[in-house]
């Protein structure tokens, strides 16, 4: 039997070394030890016909938000939430939890719909509570947030504009200036359009405007906000 060779080398050792690193890449483990954002985990990651299964407790501890409606799941990856507001870097957070920017505080209390809003057509009210959580008075406006910023977004990506102020209720007045540390619970209403007819928002955005006052202490470099309404805190 001839010798297979390469110039004065045999190819045997080569040929084996190959065979021995391909049988290695083969067999893979049948489960992975699951550590989290440095943090082992009690759980494991187990490889079933050569795809790798994360349990979602895990998913939902390195922040993704999960959330399961019939016979689907949905996930959100941290700053990448839907409904418009991709590549937003807010504060984010679920109803009734608080949400802090450096400057304001900002819980949404409920989103509800209203079979008649301020021009006698359906939509959607909120009910906010806002603070001062900084140590001079200030005014939303006059930090950049206006009633322009505030919105309803929507799973595919449509958002609804801020309509008005709740008639006889409390006004979410952006050029009312808040005392440090002090609070008030506002109410607005959105209006219905036929784009967002029959369906049910999923998230309230808050965007700041351009104009965002500097020498605040700020604590985010977006103070926005971004909550999603299908977590309640």
């Amino acid at each position: 039997m001839r010798r297979l060779t390469s110039g004065h080398r045999p190819l045997w050792p080569s040929i084996l070394t190959c065979v021995l690193a391909g049988g290695l890449v083969v067999a893979a483990p049948s489960a992975y030890r699951l550590v989290v954002n440095g943090k082992a985990t009690t759980t494991q990651a187990i490889v079933v016909n050569g795809q790798t299964y994360v349990p979602l407790a895990a998913l939902t501890a390195a922040g993704v938000q999960a959330k399961t409606d019939a016979t689907t799941l949905t996930l959100t990856l941290p700053g990448n939430a839907a409904g418009g507001s991709n590549g937003v870097a807010a504060v984010s957070g679920c109803v009734n939890q608080p949400l802090f920017n450096g400057v304001w505080r900002f819980r949404v209390l409920s989103v509800t719909p209203v079979a008649t809003t301020f021009v006698n057509r359906p939509g959607w009210e909120i009910t906010a509570e806002l603070r001062n959580g900084s140590s001079q008075a200030l005014a939303l406006g006059d930090t950049g947030f206006l009633s322009s910023n505030l919105s309803l977004a929507f799973s595919d990506a449509v958002t609804l504009p801020f309509g008005d102020w709740s008639p006889n209720r409390a006004q979410w007045d952006h050029n009312k200036t808040i005392p440090p540390g002090a609070a008030y619970t506002v109410k607005g209403q959105f209006e219905v359009t036929p784009e967002t007819a029959g369906k049910t928002p999923t998230k309230v955005l808050y965007l700041r405007a351009g104009n965002v006052r500097s020498g605040l202490p700020w604590s985010v470099p977006d103070p926005a906000f971004r909550v999603d309404l299908g977590c309640r805190k």
